[in-house]
Formats: C-alpha cells, sequence, structure tokens
C-alpha cells in the first residue's frame, strides 16, 4: 500500500457526530407525511451520505417535481438546525478533530471535505462550528447540483482534484454506507470508516475499510501507521 498523500473528510457523521439531528428530521418528515418511520438502520444504509434529492424521491415521495424537491430540502434542514441549536452540547467537532486539523493546516499536508451538504448547512457550520479555522471554500466540495451525489465517485474525484491529487493518493474518512461505496468506487488508497460508537456499522456487503474509528483522539497513531506522521 502507497502511502497517502492528502486527507478527505466527509462532515456529518464523521468529523461532526450530527446524525441524531439528521435523523430526527427525517423521522419528523415522515411523521408530517404520514409515513412509516424509517429505522435507524434503514437511514445509515439509504440515507446517511446521499443529497436530499435523492433521499426525497428515493425514500418519501418518487414523482417529487423539482419545486417538491426544493420545498423537501427547506423543511429538512430547517429542521435539522433547529433540532442542532438545542442541543449545544453537539455543537462541536469529532474529538481529536480540531487537533488533527490544526496539524495537516500547520504542517501544509493536503486536505479537503467532501460533503454531501449543500450551501445552507455550510454556511450554518461555519457560523456556528468555526470551520473558517481550517477550511475555505477552496477546499470543500458541497452538492450543488452539478455532479452526481454519492454512492457515484464524482465527489471524491472532485475533492481529491481540489487538492491536486488522484482518490488513490488520499487517506478518505466517512460513516455512511453510500460514502464508503463512493470512496471505494473512486479508487481511495486508504479508506477508513469513523462513525459513532452508538450506532451499527455501515460497512455492509462486500465494502473493506482499512481502519475503524469512533473519534480522532488517536490521529498520531493513525497518521503514523500509515505514513503522515
Amino acid at each position: 500500500m502507497t502511502s497517502p498523500c492528502g486527507l478527505l473528510f466527509d462532515f456529518n457523521g464523521t468529523l461532526f457526530f450530527d446524525s441524531e439531528m439528521h435523523m430526527e428530521s427525517f423521522r419528523e418528515i415522515a411523521r408530517r407525511q404520514g409515513l412509516p418511520v424509517p429505522s435507524d438502520e434503514k437511514m445509515i444504509v439509504d440515507f446517511f451520505g446521499r443529497n436530499n434529492e435523492t433521499i426525497c424521491k428515493q425514500q418519501f415521495n418518487p414523482h417529487a417535481t423539482e419545486r417538491e424537491v426544493a420545498e423537501f430540502t427547506d423543511v429538512k434542514e430547517r429542521l435539522y438546525q433547529q433540532y442542532c441549536l438545542e442541543n449545544p452540547s453537539r455543537m462541536h467537532l469529532t474529538p481529536g478533530a480540531p487537533e488533527l486539523l490544526d496539524y495537516l493546516k500547520a504542517h501544509r499536508i493536503p486536505y479537503c471535505l467532501a460533503t454531501g451538504s449543500g450551501i445552507e448547512n455550510i454556511e450554518f457550520y461555519r457560523r456556528y462550528l468555526g470551520l473558517d479555522r481550517w477550511f475555505s471554500m477552496d477546499n470543500i466540495v458541497y452538492t450543488d447540483g452539478t455532479y452526481s451525489g454519492k454512492p457515484a465517485p464524482d465527489i471524491y474525484r472532485l475533492a481529491a482534484g481540489r487538492i491536486g491529487l488522484t482518490p488513490g493518493q488520499c487517506m478518505v474518512f466517512e460513516d455512511g454506507t453510500s460514502g464508503l461505496q463512493s470512496a471505494t468506487a473512486a479508487g481511495a488508497g486508504v479508506l477508513i470508516g469513523l462513525w459513532e460508537a452508538r450506532f451499527p456499522s455501515p460497512v455492509t456487503g462486500d465494502l473493506h475499510i482499512d481502519r475503524e474509528l469512533h473519534d480522532l483522539r488517536e490521529w498520531r497513531i493513525l497518521l503514523s501507521d500509515f505514513g503522515l506522521l
């Protein structure tokens, strides 16, 4: 295995343990629409990592128009941001993440976000989580309607390109099944499964990960093991 040169991060559920707030938003939409409330396991496999258009059409309204998708997105993200702000104790990055990002920035190791979030949430995170400390819009790839979302490989190809690398030269951090499929399809050099310990594993079928983590407290060991420290 060639040592990676850069790092690509999913954000939701990986650098920011916000899965419960997303899940409760989808539960509330299902309740409002009189639909069965999706289980945690279903959301981990079928929702996590996917953009709102895909989730809306695959899970809530297969015949949704562009306007209906926009309305779904607006309701869902308003609920999500409300739940985030109602839980201030959770409004911080994954333990160890700030220190890791500080190290990467100080040592000029290239890194990029590759998130299924839209611009409304990117702006929310920049305001409430202080992402500007580590990320500019130059090293964030987010859902903007110009490429196919996860599990397609596009986002990781784009993110690697943003930092002048190929996916095969990168270590990728993911928490969702579709994100792991996306990174695998893109040819990620090293694939790290990072998710909140209280949730079941997103690794299904023939997916393979190189390391399983539930926080980033031991980031120095991780970087050392893969030749980045």
